[in-house]
């Protein structure tokens, strides 16, 4: 189930609805463009320590015309005073080309360096800032490198499963048949989409209202998908046949395999893994139609630019009577109804969700 073992015959249907397609092949060039741009002004702003990552729609394959560049400087090898100097450099010739690239959010978790240390090992407790799990879970969950050196990017990527791995006593079940989930990856992927939900809250208040309409719209849709993909990762760790095949007698090839099953998914974009898990759990068709369906209504109106402008102006107090605001809601209903629908009536993901998304 990595990104080379989707099940591509039957979920390629759902993944060629306009504009998926388009959108995918925008940020694919996006991706070139920045490389190209970077690369001329900053030809060693990669090497085998360093990665430009990038997050949101970019790696999702779902560019808008007016989405946002988030982006991070990840750092994994010895302190240099050269990487503050090149993380300058970039967000001033991103800064150049303003029209193109539209900056990140105010909140400063992106546009700035990131330090492999901490995305590792500060996984709970007071040093784990909300900063540091969103880009520890986006990293695994919707990001993609830039650039031909990608080495940092690959050896964080599997730290940070390593590291969760690492606080699960038992990877297996008791009758060794089957990976088990994993509850710490699992428990973390949770607090992060819950942690989005509260910082809704917070945002509202801080910016006085503004921007609530495109933020919930997000919220309901692409933030939501993030999370739905993540159960399925961790899910698919019990479900996935090939992976059990793979269970070995000795302890470090079982784990190994297992890293490398997530790492692989972690390849794969949200609606890659969303669609695969349809196929693979033989949830109807009609669900999937519904589900995709829904997603690209959101993508067409976040790309169209009157409607992203109204759900920008919109305030709370507003959203009852705009029209704009209640197309979203109908599509997030029905978005969130083809979940329901995957989650707590499939035979096989049903049992998991009850099990370990509540209690």
């Amino acid at each position: 189930m990595s990104g080379s073992q989707l099940s591509t015959i039957n979920a390629s249907q759902f993944l060629a609805l306009k504009p998926l397609p388009e959108a995918r092949e925008k940020a694919a060039a996006v991706r070139v463009k920045l490389d190209q741009i970077l690369f001329e002004k900053i030809p060693k702003y990669t090497s085998e320590d360093t990665s430009l990552v990038v997050f949101g729609s970019l790696a999702r394959g779902e560019w808008t015309s007016a989405s946002d560049l988030d982006w991070t400087y990840l750092i994994d090898g010895q302190a240099n005073s050269d990487h503050l100097v090149i993380a300058q450099k970039i967000q001033t010739i991103l800064k150049d080309h303003a029209a193109e690239f539209r900056p990140p959010g105010q909140t400063g978790t992106f546009g700035n360096m990131a330090f492999s240390h901490d995305i590792i090992h500060q996984i709970g407790g007071q040093n784990d800032t909300n900063k540091n799990t969103t880009q520890r879970i986006l990293l695994l969950l919707e990001s993609a490198p830039i650039g031909k050196n990608v080495q940092a990017y690959e050896r964080v990527t599997k730290g940070v499963i390593n590291r969760y791995l690492e606080e699960d006593n038992h990877l297996l079940t008791e009758d060794g048949t089957r990976y088990r989930v994993p509850r710490f990856l699992l428990n973390d992927i949770v607090r992060f989409w819950r942690t989005m939900a509260v910082d809704f809250a917070s945002k509202q208040r801080d910016r006085a209202g503004k921007g609530w309409g495109l933020r919930n719209a997000k919220l309901r849709l692409s933030r939501k998908l993030i999370f739905a993909s993540g159960l399925l990762v961790c899910f698919g760790c019990y479900l996935n046949a090939d992976l059990q095949e793979q269970i070995s007698d000795d302890p470090n090839i079982t784990k190994s395999n297992l890293v490398n099953f997530i790492h692989g998914l972690a390849k794969s974009t949200p609606l890659e893994i969303v669609a695969d898990a349809i196929v693979r759990y033989a949830v109807p068709k009609s669900v999937g139609e519904e589900l995709f369906g829904a997603y690209t209504e959101f993508l067409n109106l976040v790309d169209d630019k009157s409607s992203r402008q109204a759900l920008d102006n919109l305030r709370a107090s507003e959203s009852g009577t705009d029209n704009v605001f209640n197309t979203v809601k109908e599509i997030s209903r029905a978005f969130e109804h083809a979940l329901d629908v995957l989650f707590f009536e499939n035979d096989q993901v049903a049992p998991l969700i009850r099990k370990y998304g509540v209690f």
